[in-house]
Protein backbone atom coordinates (compact mmCIF):
# COMPACT_ATOMS: atom_id res chain seq x y z
CA UNK A 1 0.00 0.00 0.00
CA UNK A 2 1.35 3.41 -0.93
CA UNK A 3 2.13 5.73 1.96
CA UNK A 4 2.18 9.52 2.08
CA UNK A 5 5.54 11.11 1.50
CA UNK A 6 7.08 12.38 4.74
CA UNK A 7 7.23 16.16 5.09
CA UNK A 8 10.59 17.84 5.44
CA UNK A 9 11.28 20.57 8.00
CA UNK A 10 10.74 23.95 6.29
CA UNK A 11 13.38 25.94 8.26
CA UNK A 12 15.93 23.20 7.56
CA UNK A 13 15.03 23.20 3.87
CA UNK A 14 15.72 26.92 3.86
CA UNK A 15 19.22 26.13 5.15
CA UNK A 16 19.58 23.41 2.48
CA UNK A 17 19.35 20.67 5.11
CA UNK A 18 16.99 17.74 5.03
CA UNK A 19 15.23 16.66 8.23
CA UNK A 20 11.94 14.86 8.69
CA UNK A 21 9.23 17.05 10.23
CA UNK A 22 7.36 15.93 13.36
CA UNK A 23 5.22 19.02 13.97
CA UNK A 24 3.15 21.47 11.93
CA UNK A 25 2.55 25.12 12.93
CA UNK A 26 -0.87 26.19 11.70
CA UNK A 27 -0.03 29.88 12.24
CA UNK A 28 3.21 29.77 10.21
CA UNK A 29 1.93 27.04 7.84
CA UNK A 30 5.30 25.31 8.15
CA UNK A 31 6.53 21.83 9.03
CA UNK A 32 9.08 21.59 11.86
CA UNK A 33 11.60 18.99 12.93
CA UNK A 34 12.08 18.34 16.64
CA UNK A 35 15.02 20.76 16.92
CA UNK A 36 13.24 23.58 15.09
CA UNK A 37 10.07 22.91 17.09
CA UNK A 38 11.96 23.42 20.36
CA UNK A 39 13.39 26.68 18.99
CA UNK A 40 9.97 27.70 17.65
CA UNK A 41 8.30 27.45 21.07
CA UNK A 42 11.18 29.28 22.76
CA UNK A 43 10.76 32.47 20.70
CA UNK A 44 8.36 35.02 22.16
CA UNK A 45 6.80 35.74 18.78
CA UNK A 46 5.91 32.08 18.15
CA UNK A 47 5.65 30.36 21.52
CA UNK A 48 1.85 30.73 21.58
CA UNK A 49 1.35 29.48 18.02
CA UNK A 50 -0.96 26.54 17.46
CA UNK A 51 1.28 23.52 16.76
CA UNK A 52 -0.08 20.06 15.90
CA UNK A 53 1.46 16.73 15.05
CA UNK A 54 2.31 15.83 11.46
CA UNK A 55 -0.21 12.98 11.68
CA UNK A 56 -2.99 15.43 12.60
CA UNK A 57 -1.85 17.76 9.82
CA UNK A 58 -2.05 14.93 7.27
CA UNK A 59 -5.54 14.04 8.48
CA UNK A 60 -6.63 17.67 8.16
CA UNK A 61 -4.99 18.38 4.81
CA UNK A 62 -8.21 18.02 2.86
CA UNK A 63 -10.08 20.39 5.15
CA UNK A 64 -7.22 22.89 5.26
CA UNK A 65 -6.91 22.85 1.46
CA UNK A 66 -10.63 23.57 1.18
CA UNK A 67 -10.14 26.54 3.49
CA UNK A 68 -7.26 27.72 1.34
CA UNK A 69 -9.57 27.80 -1.68
CA UNK A 70 -11.70 30.49 -0.03
CA UNK A 71 -8.68 32.67 0.81
CA UNK A 72 -8.29 34.08 -2.71
CA UNK A 73 -10.34 36.76 -4.42
CA UNK A 74 -12.28 35.37 -7.42
CA UNK A 75 -12.21 38.74 -9.19
CA UNK A 76 -8.52 39.62 -8.79
CA UNK A 77 -6.96 36.22 -7.99
CA UNK A 78 -5.17 37.72 -5.01
CA UNK A 79 -5.09 36.51 -1.42
CA UNK A 80 -7.71 37.94 0.92
CA UNK A 81 -5.86 40.13 3.38
CA UNK A 82 -8.48 42.55 4.76
CA UNK A 83 -11.99 42.59 6.19
CA UNK A 84 -14.49 45.36 5.38
CA UNK A 85 -17.02 45.56 8.25
CA UNK A 86 -19.17 48.04 6.30
CA UNK A 87 -20.00 45.43 3.64
CA UNK A 88 -19.20 42.36 5.78
CA UNK A 89 -16.74 41.11 3.18
CA UNK A 90 -13.22 39.74 3.14
CA UNK A 91 -11.30 41.56 0.41
CA UNK A 92 -7.93 41.65 -1.31
CA UNK A 93 -5.75 44.73 -1.74
CA UNK A 94 -7.20 45.31 -5.24
CA UNK A 95 -10.75 45.30 -3.86
CA UNK A 96 -9.81 48.03 -1.37
CA UNK A 97 -8.30 50.10 -4.18
CA UNK A 98 -11.43 49.75 -6.33
CA UNK A 99 -14.95 49.06 -5.05
CA UNK A 100 -14.03 49.52 -1.35
CA UNK A 101 -11.94 52.66 -1.84
CA UNK A 102 -14.47 54.84 0.01
CA UNK A 103 -15.03 52.39 2.87
CA UNK A 104 -13.68 53.12 6.32
CA UNK A 105 -12.86 50.86 9.22
CA UNK A 106 -11.46 47.95 7.21
CA UNK A 107 -8.74 46.01 8.99
CA UNK A 108 -6.39 43.06 8.41
CA UNK A 109 -8.02 39.64 8.57
CA UNK A 110 -5.63 38.66 11.32
CA UNK A 111 -7.15 41.40 13.52
CA UNK A 112 -10.71 40.57 12.47
CA UNK A 113 -10.05 36.93 13.34
CA UNK A 114 -8.42 37.77 16.67
CA UNK A 115 -10.11 35.76 19.40
CA UNK A 116 -12.32 33.83 16.96
CA UNK A 117 -11.68 30.50 18.73
CA UNK A 118 -13.33 31.86 21.87
CA UNK A 119 -15.83 34.07 20.04
CA UNK A 120 -19.60 34.09 20.23
CA UNK A 121 -19.65 33.75 16.41
CA UNK A 122 -18.01 30.32 16.56
CA UNK A 123 -20.27 29.12 19.38
CA UNK A 124 -23.35 30.47 17.60
CA UNK A 125 -22.62 28.75 14.30
CA UNK A 126 -22.07 25.55 16.26
CA UNK A 127 -25.44 26.10 17.90
CA UNK A 128 -27.02 26.78 14.49
CA UNK A 129 -25.62 23.51 13.17
CA UNK A 130 -26.93 21.60 16.19
CA UNK A 131 -30.34 23.30 15.84
CA UNK A 132 -30.50 22.37 12.16
CA UNK A 133 -29.56 18.77 12.90
CA UNK A 134 -32.19 18.58 15.62
CA UNK A 135 -34.86 20.21 13.42
CA UNK A 136 -34.25 17.87 10.50
CA UNK A 137 -34.16 14.85 12.79
CA UNK A 138 -37.54 15.93 14.14
CA UNK A 139 -38.85 16.33 10.58
CA UNK A 140 -37.65 12.85 9.67
CA UNK A 141 -39.23 11.44 12.81
CA UNK A 142 -42.54 13.19 12.04
CA UNK A 143 -42.58 11.84 8.49
CA UNK A 144 -41.81 8.33 9.68
CA UNK A 145 -44.63 8.56 12.23
CA UNK A 146 -47.05 9.72 9.53
CA UNK A 147 -45.87 6.88 7.30
CA UNK A 148 -46.62 4.39 10.09
CA UNK A 149 -49.90 6.12 10.81
CA UNK A 150 -50.90 5.78 7.17
CA UNK A 151 -50.16 2.07 7.36
CA UNK A 152 -52.33 1.71 10.46
CA UNK A 153 -55.14 3.79 8.95
CA UNK A 154 -54.90 1.75 5.78
CA UNK A 155 -55.47 -1.42 7.80
CA UNK A 156 -58.39 0.19 9.62
CA UNK A 157 -59.93 1.28 6.33
CA UNK A 158 -59.70 -2.24 5.01
CA UNK A 159 -61.28 -3.66 8.15
CA UNK A 160 -64.14 -1.17 7.90
CA UNK A 161 -64.65 -1.92 4.25
CA UNK A 162 -64.68 -5.64 5.02
CA UNK A 163 -67.41 -5.21 7.67
CA UNK A 164 -69.58 -3.29 5.20
CA UNK A 165 -68.96 -5.88 2.52
CA UNK A 166 -70.17 -8.72 4.78
CA UNK A 167 -73.69 -7.23 4.88
CA UNK A 168 -74.15 -6.74 1.18
CA UNK A 169 -74.42 -8.99 -1.86
CA UNK A 170 -71.67 -10.46 -4.00
CA UNK A 171 -71.76 -7.51 -6.31
CA UNK A 172 -70.77 -5.26 -3.43
CA UNK A 173 -68.02 -7.73 -2.54
CA UNK A 174 -66.68 -7.26 -6.04
CA UNK A 175 -66.75 -3.53 -5.42
CA UNK A 176 -65.02 -4.19 -2.11
CA UNK A 177 -62.15 -5.84 -3.93
CA UNK A 178 -61.93 -2.85 -6.24
CA UNK A 179 -61.89 -0.56 -3.23
CA UNK A 180 -59.03 -2.60 -1.71
CA UNK A 181 -57.12 -2.03 -4.88
CA UNK A 182 -57.80 1.71 -4.77
CA UNK A 183 -56.68 1.92 -1.16
CA UNK A 184 -53.53 -0.04 -1.86
CA UNK A 185 -52.65 2.14 -4.84
CA UNK A 186 -53.19 5.33 -2.86
CA UNK A 187 -51.30 3.95 0.11
CA UNK A 188 -48.41 2.94 -2.14
CA UNK A 189 -48.29 6.35 -3.81
CA UNK A 190 -48.58 8.26 -0.54
CA UNK A 191 -46.05 6.13 1.34
CA UNK A 192 -43.63 6.37 -1.54
CA UNK A 193 -43.95 10.17 -1.52
CA UNK A 194 -43.45 10.40 2.24
CA UNK A 195 -40.58 7.91 2.11
CA UNK A 196 -38.85 9.87 -0.67
CA UNK A 197 -39.13 13.06 1.38
CA UNK A 198 -37.67 11.28 4.39
CA UNK A 199 -34.72 10.17 2.24
CA UNK A 200 -34.20 13.74 1.00
CA UNK A 201 -34.29 15.02 4.56
CA UNK A 202 -31.82 12.30 5.57
CA UNK A 203 -29.46 13.63 2.91
CA UNK A 204 -29.79 17.16 4.31
CA UNK A 205 -29.16 15.81 7.81
CA UNK A 206 -25.93 14.20 6.61
CA UNK A 207 -24.83 17.50 5.03
CA UNK A 208 -25.44 19.40 8.24
CA UNK A 209 -23.57 16.80 10.31
CA UNK A 210 -20.67 17.02 7.89
CA UNK A 211 -20.64 20.81 8.35
CA UNK A 212 -20.61 20.32 12.13
CA UNK A 213 -17.80 17.78 11.88
CA UNK A 214 -15.84 20.11 9.63
CA UNK A 215 -16.21 22.96 12.12
CA UNK A 216 -15.18 20.71 15.03
CA UNK A 217 -12.17 19.51 13.02
CA UNK A 218 -10.81 22.96 12.19
CA UNK A 219 -11.63 24.45 15.56
CA UNK A 220 -8.78 22.88 17.45
CA UNK A 221 -6.18 22.73 14.69
CA UNK A 222 -6.59 25.46 12.12
CA UNK A 223 -5.31 29.01 12.48
CA UNK A 224 -7.56 31.88 13.49
CA UNK A 225 -7.72 33.12 9.90
CA UNK A 226 -8.60 29.67 8.60
CA UNK A 227 -11.28 29.25 11.25
CA UNK A 228 -12.66 32.72 10.48
CA UNK A 229 -12.89 31.95 6.78
CA UNK A 230 -14.10 28.42 7.43
CA UNK A 231 -16.95 29.73 9.57
CA UNK A 232 -18.06 32.00 6.76
CA UNK A 233 -17.97 29.14 4.25
CA UNK A 234 -19.85 26.83 6.61
CA UNK A 235 -22.41 29.58 7.28
CA UNK A 236 -23.07 29.96 3.53
CA UNK A 237 -23.39 26.21 3.03
CA UNK A 238 -25.72 26.05 6.01
CA UNK A 239 -27.92 28.73 4.45
CA UNK A 240 -28.03 26.74 1.19
CA UNK A 241 -29.01 23.61 3.09
CA UNK A 242 -31.83 25.52 4.80
CA UNK A 243 -33.24 26.55 1.42
CA UNK A 244 -33.00 22.96 0.14
CA UNK A 245 -34.75 21.65 3.23
CA UNK A 246 -37.50 24.26 2.86
CA UNK A 247 -38.06 23.20 -0.74
CA UNK A 248 -38.36 19.55 0.32
CA UNK A 249 -41.16 20.33 2.78
CA UNK A 250 -42.84 23.08 0.76
CA UNK A 251 -45.63 20.87 -0.60
CA UNK A 252 -47.98 19.02 1.82
CA UNK A 253 -47.98 15.26 2.13
CA UNK A 254 -51.20 13.35 1.58
CA UNK A 255 -52.60 11.58 4.65
CA UNK A 256 -55.03 8.67 4.54
CA UNK A 257 -57.99 9.49 6.73
CA UNK A 258 -61.22 7.50 6.66
CA UNK A 259 -63.54 5.45 4.49
CA UNK A 260 -66.76 7.04 3.22
CA UNK A 261 -69.50 4.61 2.30
CA UNK A 262 -72.20 5.35 -0.27
CA UNK A 263 -75.56 5.36 1.52
CA UNK A 264 -77.75 3.41 1.87
CA UNK A 265 -76.02 0.52 0.04
CA UNK A 266 -78.86 -2.06 0.28
CA UNK A 267 -81.43 0.31 -1.20
CA UNK A 268 -79.30 1.13 -4.19
CA UNK A 269 -77.75 -2.31 -4.69
CA UNK A 270 -78.77 -2.63 -8.31
CA UNK A 271 -77.56 0.87 -9.12
CA UNK A 272 -74.34 1.00 -7.10
CA UNK A 273 -71.17 1.30 -9.18
CA UNK A 274 -68.96 2.60 -6.40
CA UNK A 275 -68.79 1.27 -2.84
CA UNK A 276 -66.95 4.31 -1.54
CA UNK A 277 -63.74 6.22 -1.78
CA UNK A 278 -60.91 7.19 0.51
CA UNK A 279 -60.93 10.75 1.73
CA UNK A 280 -57.46 12.26 1.89
CA UNK A 281 -56.47 15.44 3.69
CA UNK A 282 -53.30 17.45 3.11
CA UNK A 283 -51.16 17.77 6.23
CA UNK A 284 -48.22 20.12 6.39
CA UNK A 285 -45.10 19.00 8.23
CA UNK A 286 -43.13 22.13 7.50
CA UNK A 287 -39.55 22.88 8.27
CA UNK A 288 -39.37 25.90 10.57
CA UNK A 289 -35.93 27.33 9.79
CA UNK A 290 -33.82 29.21 12.27
CA UNK A 291 -33.26 32.73 11.00
CA UNK A 292 -29.54 33.08 10.41
CA UNK A 293 -27.67 36.34 10.26
CA UNK A 294 -24.40 36.79 8.46
CA UNK A 295 -21.43 35.64 10.50
CA UNK A 296 -19.29 38.71 10.91
CA UNK A 297 -16.02 39.18 12.73
CA UNK A 298 -16.62 38.05 16.32
CA UNK A 299 -20.31 38.99 16.10
CA UNK A 300 -22.87 36.50 17.30
CA UNK A 301 -25.78 35.25 15.22
CA UNK A 302 -29.18 35.90 16.72
CA UNK A 303 -31.63 33.04 16.82
CA UNK A 304 -34.86 32.77 18.74
CA UNK A 305 -36.24 30.62 21.54
CA UNK A 306 -39.55 31.08 23.32
CA UNK A 307 -39.12 31.70 27.04
CA UNK A 308 -41.97 29.23 27.58
CA UNK A 309 -39.43 26.52 26.73
CA UNK A 310 -36.81 27.84 29.19
CA UNK A 311 -36.74 25.84 32.41
CA UNK A 312 -34.33 25.10 35.24
CA UNK A 313 -33.61 21.36 35.20
CA UNK A 314 -31.06 21.04 38.00
CA UNK A 315 -29.61 23.30 40.71
CA UNK A 316 -26.21 22.82 42.37
CA UNK A 317 -25.65 24.94 45.48
CA UNK A 318 -22.15 26.37 45.86
CA UNK A 319 -21.31 27.57 49.37
CA UNK A 320 -18.54 30.09 48.79
CA UNK A 321 -16.25 30.33 51.81
CA UNK A 322 -16.14 33.80 53.35
CA UNK A 323 -12.89 35.75 53.55
CA UNK A 324 -11.57 37.58 56.60
CA UNK A 325 -14.80 39.52 57.28
CA UNK A 326 -18.12 37.70 57.56
CA UNK A 327 -19.96 40.87 56.58
CA UNK A 328 -18.53 40.82 53.09
CA UNK A 329 -20.76 40.04 50.11
CA UNK A 330 -20.27 38.28 46.79
CA UNK A 331 -19.99 41.14 44.33
CA UNK A 332 -19.37 39.53 40.95
CA UNK A 333 -18.44 36.22 39.30
CA UNK A 334 -16.96 34.80 36.09
CA UNK A 335 -17.27 31.44 34.34
CA UNK A 336 -13.84 29.95 33.56
CA UNK A 337 -12.86 27.07 31.25
CA UNK A 338 -12.69 23.55 32.70
CA UNK A 339 -15.98 24.00 34.58
CA UNK A 340 -14.61 26.45 37.10
CA UNK A 341 -16.03 29.68 38.51
CA UNK A 342 -14.42 32.75 40.09
CA UNK A 343 -16.24 34.61 42.86
CA UNK A 344 -15.24 38.08 44.06
CA UNK A 345 -16.02 39.39 47.54
CA UNK A 346 -16.38 43.13 47.98
CA UNK A 347 -13.62 44.87 49.93
CA UNK A 348 -11.37 41.83 49.48
CA UNK A 349 -8.25 41.27 47.39
CA UNK A 350 -9.00 37.55 47.15
CA UNK A 351 -10.75 35.73 44.34
CA UNK A 352 -12.21 32.31 45.19
CA UNK A 353 -12.34 29.54 42.58
CA UNK A 354 -14.81 26.63 42.72
CA UNK A 355 -15.71 23.85 40.29
CA UNK A 356 -19.17 22.96 38.93
CA UNK A 357 -19.70 20.38 41.68
CA UNK A 358 -19.49 23.14 44.28
CA UNK A 359 -16.03 22.08 45.45
CA UNK A 360 -13.37 24.59 46.47
CA UNK A 361 -10.35 24.75 44.11
CA UNK A 362 -8.13 27.59 45.33
CA UNK A 363 -7.83 31.22 46.42
CA UNK A 364 -6.23 33.82 44.20
CA UNK A 365 -4.78 37.01 45.70
CA UNK A 366 -4.61 40.30 43.78
CA UNK A 367 -2.93 43.63 44.43
CA UNK A 368 -6.20 45.61 44.47
CA UNK A 369 -9.81 45.21 45.55
CA UNK A 370 -11.70 44.06 42.44
CA UNK A 371 -15.44 44.79 42.20
CA UNK A 372 -16.46 43.72 38.68
CA UNK A 373 -14.92 41.37 36.12
CA UNK A 374 -15.48 39.61 32.80
CA UNK A 375 -13.66 37.11 30.58
CA UNK A 376 -11.65 38.56 27.67
CA UNK A 377 -10.26 35.28 26.37
CA UNK A 378 -9.26 31.87 27.74
CA UNK A 379 -6.39 33.41 29.69
CA UNK A 380 -7.31 37.00 30.46
CA UNK A 381 -9.82 38.77 32.67
CA UNK A 382 -10.87 42.42 32.68
CA UNK A 383 -11.26 44.01 36.15
CA UNK A 384 -12.85 47.25 37.31
CA UNK A 385 -12.49 48.70 40.79
CA UNK A 386 -15.52 51.02 41.18
CA UNK A 387 -13.62 53.65 43.18
CA UNK A 388 -10.78 53.77 40.66
CA UNK A 389 -11.13 55.33 37.23
CA UNK A 390 -9.49 52.47 35.37
CA UNK A 391 -9.93 48.95 34.06
CA UNK A 392 -7.17 46.32 34.27
CA UNK A 393 -6.46 43.44 31.89
CA UNK A 394 -5.13 40.53 33.95
CA UNK A 395 -3.45 37.36 32.65
CA UNK A 396 -4.49 34.31 34.68
CA UNK A 397 -1.65 32.21 33.28
CA UNK A 398 1.20 34.60 34.07
CA UNK A 399 -0.60 36.05 37.14
CA UNK A 400 0.31 39.55 35.96
CA UNK A 401 -1.59 42.71 35.07
CA UNK A 402 -0.93 43.27 31.36
CA UNK A 403 -2.29 46.79 31.09
CA UNK A 404 -4.41 49.40 32.82
CA UNK A 405 -6.91 51.48 30.85
CA UNK A 406 -7.66 54.93 32.32
CA UNK A 407 -11.12 56.54 32.19
CA UNK A 408 -12.55 59.92 33.14
CA UNK A 409 -14.98 58.49 35.68
CA UNK A 410 -15.49 55.50 37.97
CA UNK A 411 -16.07 52.14 36.26
CA UNK A 412 -18.49 49.35 37.17
CA UNK A 413 -19.84 46.33 35.22
CA UNK A 414 -18.00 44.87 32.21
CA UNK A 415 -18.95 42.79 29.16
CA UNK A 416 -16.88 41.67 26.15
CA UNK A 417 -18.17 40.71 22.70
CA UNK A 418 -14.96 39.21 21.32
CA UNK A 419 -13.53 42.52 20.13
CA UNK A 420 -14.89 45.45 22.13
CA UNK A 421 -14.94 45.72 25.91
CA UNK A 422 -18.05 47.53 27.20
CA UNK A 423 -17.65 49.29 30.56
CA UNK A 424 -20.41 50.85 32.69
CA UNK A 425 -19.24 54.30 33.72
CA UNK A 426 -20.83 56.65 36.20
CA UNK A 427 -22.78 58.46 33.45
CA UNK A 428 -22.40 56.41 30.25
CA UNK A 429 -21.21 53.12 28.75
CA UNK A 430 -17.65 53.14 27.41
CA UNK A 431 -16.40 51.08 24.46
CA UNK A 432 -12.77 49.96 24.30
CA UNK A 433 -11.43 48.19 21.21
CA UNK A 434 -8.85 45.89 22.79
CA UNK A 435 -7.33 44.90 19.44
CA UNK A 436 -6.16 48.48 19.03
CA UNK A 437 -2.86 49.18 20.81
CA UNK A 438 -3.85 52.82 20.97
CA UNK A 439 -6.80 51.87 23.17
CA UNK A 440 -9.37 54.01 21.39
CA UNK A 441 -12.22 54.71 23.83
CA UNK A 442 -15.68 55.83 22.73
CA UNK A 443 -18.99 55.99 24.57
CA UNK A 444 -22.63 54.96 24.17
CA UNK A 445 -25.03 57.82 25.03
CA UNK A 446 -27.18 56.09 27.64
CA UNK A 447 -27.89 57.15 31.21
CA UNK A 448 -26.12 54.87 33.69
CA UNK A 449 -26.65 56.78 36.94
CA UNK A 450 -28.26 53.70 38.52
CA UNK A 451 -26.66 50.89 36.47
CA UNK A 452 -24.18 48.36 37.88
CA UNK A 453 -23.96 45.51 35.34
CA UNK A 454 -24.44 45.13 31.60
CA UNK A 455 -24.46 42.33 29.03
CA UNK A 456 -23.66 42.40 25.32
CA UNK A 457 -25.16 40.01 22.76
CA UNK A 458 -24.68 40.47 19.03
CA UNK A 459 -25.59 44.07 18.22
CA UNK A 460 -27.43 44.67 21.52
CA UNK A 461 -26.65 45.96 24.99
CA UNK A 462 -28.68 44.96 28.07
CA UNK A 463 -28.63 46.82 31.39
CA UNK A 464 -30.92 47.46 34.36
CA UNK A 465 -31.72 50.66 36.25
CA UNK A 466 -32.18 49.44 39.83
CA UNK A 467 -33.89 52.64 41.05
CA UNK A 468 -36.37 52.85 38.18
CA UNK A 469 -36.92 49.05 38.41
CA UNK A 470 -36.53 48.85 34.63
CA UNK A 471 -34.54 46.67 32.24
CA UNK A 472 -33.34 48.22 28.98
CA UNK A 473 -32.24 46.77 25.66
CA UNK A 474 -30.52 49.11 23.21
CA UNK A 475 -28.52 49.05 20.04
CA UNK A 476 -24.77 49.49 20.42
CA UNK A 477 -25.18 53.13 19.40
CA UNK A 478 -27.46 53.68 22.42
CA UNK A 479 -30.79 53.72 20.56
CA UNK A 480 -33.38 52.05 22.79
CA UNK A 481 -35.00 48.90 21.37
CA UNK A 482 -37.26 48.12 24.31
CA UNK A 483 -37.65 48.60 28.05
CA UNK A 484 -39.33 46.29 30.55
CA UNK A 485 -40.89 47.05 33.94
CA UNK A 486 -43.13 44.88 36.12
CA UNK A 487 -44.22 44.92 39.76
CA UNK A 488 -42.73 41.44 40.24
CA UNK A 489 -39.29 42.97 39.60
CA UNK A 490 -37.93 45.00 42.53
CA UNK A 491 -34.40 46.47 42.36
CA UNK A 492 -33.14 44.71 39.19
CA UNK A 493 -29.34 44.87 39.07
CA UNK A 494 -27.45 41.85 37.65
CA UNK A 495 -28.06 41.01 33.99
CA UNK A 496 -26.88 38.48 31.43
CA UNK A 497 -28.09 37.07 28.10
CA UNK A 498 -28.20 33.69 26.35
CA UNK A 499 -27.56 32.52 22.76
CA UNK A 500 -30.98 33.78 21.69
CA UNK A 501 -30.89 37.31 23.10
CA UNK A 502 -33.18 36.54 26.04
CA UNK A 503 -32.20 38.61 29.10
CA UNK A 504 -31.83 37.16 32.61
CA UNK A 505 -32.01 39.66 35.48
CA UNK A 506 -31.50 39.33 39.24
CA UNK A 507 -33.89 41.36 41.41
CA UNK A 508 -32.28 41.98 44.78
CA UNK A 509 -35.27 43.14 46.83
CA UNK A 510 -37.86 40.78 45.31
CA UNK A 511 -35.41 37.85 45.70
CA UNK A 512 -36.03 36.42 42.23
CA UNK A 513 -34.60 35.92 38.76
CA UNK A 514 -36.63 36.77 35.65
CA UNK A 515 -36.02 35.88 32.02
CA UNK A 516 -37.25 38.49 29.53
CA UNK A 517 -37.81 37.55 25.89
CA UNK A 518 -35.53 38.94 23.20
CA UNK A 519 -38.31 41.27 21.99
CA UNK A 520 -39.02 42.55 25.52
CA UNK A 521 -42.70 41.54 25.33
CA UNK A 522 -42.76 38.51 27.62
CA UNK A 523 -41.24 37.44 30.92
CA UNK A 524 -41.02 34.40 33.17
CA UNK A 525 -39.94 34.00 36.78
CA UNK A 526 -37.26 31.30 36.83
CA UNK A 527 -36.08 31.36 40.46
CA UNK A 528 -37.32 32.85 43.71
CA UNK A 529 -36.72 32.73 47.45
CA UNK A 530 -38.14 29.20 47.54
CA UNK A 531 -35.12 28.09 45.47
CA UNK A 532 -32.73 29.73 47.94
CA UNK A 533 -32.32 33.26 46.53
CA UNK A 534 -31.42 35.90 49.11
CA UNK A 535 -30.66 39.34 47.67
CA UNK A 536 -29.30 37.93 44.37
CA UNK A 537 -26.81 40.16 42.55
CA UNK A 538 -24.28 38.79 40.04
CA UNK A 539 -25.61 36.52 37.27
CA UNK A 540 -23.78 34.86 34.37
CA UNK A 541 -25.13 32.70 31.53
CA UNK A 542 -22.56 30.07 30.53
CA UNK A 543 -23.32 29.71 26.80
CA UNK A 544 -20.93 26.81 26.31
CA UNK A 545 -22.94 24.53 28.64
CA UNK A 546 -26.31 26.36 28.86
CA UNK A 547 -25.98 27.00 32.59
CA UNK A 548 -27.00 29.95 34.71
CA UNK A 549 -24.86 31.04 37.69
CA UNK A 550 -26.70 33.23 40.23
CA UNK A 551 -24.89 34.70 43.25
CA UNK A 552 -26.60 35.74 46.48
CA UNK A 553 -25.28 39.04 47.75
CA UNK A 554 -26.03 38.24 51.38
CA UNK A 555 -25.14 34.71 52.49
CA UNK A 556 -22.21 33.65 50.30
CA UNK A 557 -24.19 31.11 48.30
CA UNK A 558 -24.38 30.66 44.54
CA UNK A 559 -26.85 28.61 42.48
CA UNK A 560 -25.54 26.81 39.39
CA UNK A 561 -28.61 26.05 37.28
CA UNK A 562 -28.63 23.66 34.33
CA UNK A 563 -31.06 25.09 31.78
CA UNK A 564 -33.38 23.34 29.36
Amino acid sequence: MATKKALNCCPCDYKHETKTAVKWCTDCAEALCLTCFEAHKSFKVSRNHNVISIEDHNALQGIISNLSEVQRCDQHDKRFEYFCPLHDEVVCIKCIQTKHSECTGWLPISEAADGVKASVAKETIKQDLEDMIRNIEELIDSHKKEQLSNQNVCKSLKDEASKVAQSIIQKVKDLEAELYKTIDVQHHDISGNVGNRAIQLQDQLQKIKELRDRLNSIEGYASDTQIFLGIRKISKELGDSIEETKSVTKEPIIVLKKLQITAPVQSFLSEVTLLGHVQNNPKHILFQPTKLQKVQSNVSVTVSKSIKDIEVQKIVNINVSKPESKRMRIWSAVVLPLNQFIFDWDESKSLVIYNSDGEFVKNHTLEDNVRYMTMVDLERLAFSYERSKEVGIYNMRTLKMEKRIPFKENCYGLSYDGRILYVVGATTIFCVELADNLMCISSVPVNTDNVAFLSVHGDRLYYADYKKHTVYCSEKNGKEIWSFKNKIMNYPIGITSDHYGNAYVTCTKSHNVLVISADGNHYKELLDAFNGLVNPRAIIYDKSDSRLLVCNNANGQALLCTMK
